[in-house]
């Protein structure tokens, strides 16, 4: 060592990787009233109080060893007189002749500087237990100064909103802010700035969220607002209730099908009993020969239909026992075709069927229960397309347990805000519809254990589609070739 120890106007030890004092200064030998014969080749434990050995062998020692240095830590030595003599501590590991060696600057205290030592280790533990709580936190935590400029992110807004610590720091806040609420966001800003408040504060509010990769999400956000040397803060408190959205609504549409059920049983049975007596005056009539065949033939077809409707309805009102059986599926589809081909003539429509090779002959469904949806869907696109064009009935294998069937037409599609009602207890986008139709059709397909997807495009068209499970497979059934 070139420094002279006995120099220094500070304590000064340097310890062995075993602890051993290898040489000590004048100035802490006169702190302590100790000889120099007394001290070194001892280990550090015989200048130590009793609380500063367990203090040195917990945390001093373990610390030095590990990270290779200890800053500014507080504890005791033992002096010769009996009393104790408060130091700083500061340690750092070295190699000395090829020897590992821990060399230690102490800095004698008074009381004063151990409470203000003492305050200090509080404030970082505090600190320590706050930044903790942040990190480990399940919502996303934000902080912004007056520029909105992010200074804190913990790892929940990482995994939220998809930015990396890194990334977000020192970005303004607009960019979790979709661009529909932007203006918003910002009059907020503008308010807070000039008055101090804004109604966001201290309450939670329900916005939306914007992630890097673009999509949008609801979310529950609590906002508050401190001031330091006078500037302005900001901290959010942002939870995803994405699942909870979908609870409500899942909640609200089964409350709207159980009134739709109500009611539609309601209607079913003023229906049924005043048609009982047409139908019978009607048989009365064509059996005397009273009145024109065609025009019986008419109120026939008209009178089934009513009874195809209250069907319908009644679906909606009561669980229906499943008679199920082996449908061939091509076949199906060519009947739904047949019956709706006056319609497609009127509307300038052509309907082409497409099913790959593998597609299964047949499948196990309710066949009145499966033309009911597809007569509906191809009603739908009809109805989409009023300068005529072209529909698609595809049905592909999927994994060999599914089929799924598409139609596809080329209609004025769905705008996206109707889109996510469409299948909603009454809701409709037709001038004359009920709104029950769809869900009708919807609860046809869950009964058989499929599922319905709709997607559409402005301009462009709307693909339905429904996927439905293969069920038992008969014994004959074998691929056929388109």
């Amino acid at each position: 060592m070139n420094i002279d120890i006995n120099q220094m106007p500070c304590g000064f030890l340097s310890l062995s990787a075993d602890g051993i004092i290898q040489s000590i200064n004048d100035k802490l030998l006169d702190w302590i009233i100790a000889e120099r014969s007394n001290t070194e080749g001892r280990q550090v434990d015989a200048i130590l109080t009793e609380s500063s050995k367990i203090f040195y062998q917990v945390y001093i020692y373990p610390m030095m060893k590990m990270h290779g240095k200890v800053e500014e830590m507080y504890f005791s030595l033992k002096s010769g007189d009996g009393s104790e003599v408060p130091v700083l501590f500061n340690g750092v590991c070295c190699e000395r002749d090829g020897v590992i060696v821990f060399d230690c600057i102490l800095i004698r205290t008074v009381n004063r500087h151990k409470l203000e030592h003492e305050l200090l280790l509080s404030k970082k533990a505090a600190q320590q237990a706050k930044q903790s709580i942040v990190e480990s936190a399940i919502d996303a935590i934000i902080l912004a100064n007056q520029r909105m400029k992010i200074i804190a992110w913990n790892k929940a807004a990482e995994e939220l909103f998809g930015y990396y610590e890194q990334e977000a720091i020192g970005q303004d806040m607009e960019i979790i802010v979709p661009e529909h609420l932007i203006e918003t966001y910002r009059r907020g800003v503008e308010r807070l700035c000039a008055t101090g408040q804004t109604m966001a504060i201290g309450r939670m509010v329900e916005l939306s969220g914007l992630r890097k990769d673009g999509t949008e999400f609801p979310a529950e956000i609590s906002l508050n607002c401190w001031q330091t040397n006078g500037e302005y803060y900001w901290s959010a408190i942002i939870r995803d209730i994405t699942e909870r959205k979908k609870t409500q609504e899942l909640l609200l549409n089964s409350e709207k099908l159980s009134l739709a059920g109500q009611l539609a049983a309601s209607i079913a049975h003023e229906i049924r009993n005043p048609l009982t007596a047409i139908k019978g005056f009607h048989q009365l009539m064509e059996s005397e020969g009273n009145g024109n065949p065609y025009y019986f033939e008419i109120l026939t077809d008209e009178m089934n239909r009513i009874e195809l409707i209250l069907n319908e309805l009644l679906l909606l009102a009561k669980p229906q026992a499943k008679q199920l059986k082996q449908v061939n599926l091509r076949a199906l589809l060519e009947q739904v075709c047949i019956l709706m081909e006056s319609q497609m003539h009127l509307h300038n429509i052509e309907v082409e069927v497409k099913c790959e090779q593998n597609v299964p002959t047949f499948i196990q469904c309710n066949e009145n229960q499966m033309k009911q949806i597809f007569i509906n869907f191809l009603k739908n696109a009809i109805e989409a397309m009023p300068n005529g064009g072209q529909v698609i009935i595809m049905a592909n294998n999927i994994d060999g347990d599914s089929v799924l069937l598409r139609i596809i037409d080329q209609g004025e599609g769905i705008p996206e805000g109707r889109l996510k009602r469409i299948g909603e207890p009454f809701y409709t986008t037709k001038e004359k519809g009920t709104g029950l139709g769809l869900m009708v059709c919807r609860k046809i397909i869950e009964d058989h254990q499929g599922s319905l997807n709709i997607t559409s495009r402005l301009n462009k068209g709307t693909t339905v589609e429904v996927l439905l499970p293969l069920g038992e497979k008969p014994q004959n059934d074998v691929p056929s070739v388109n």
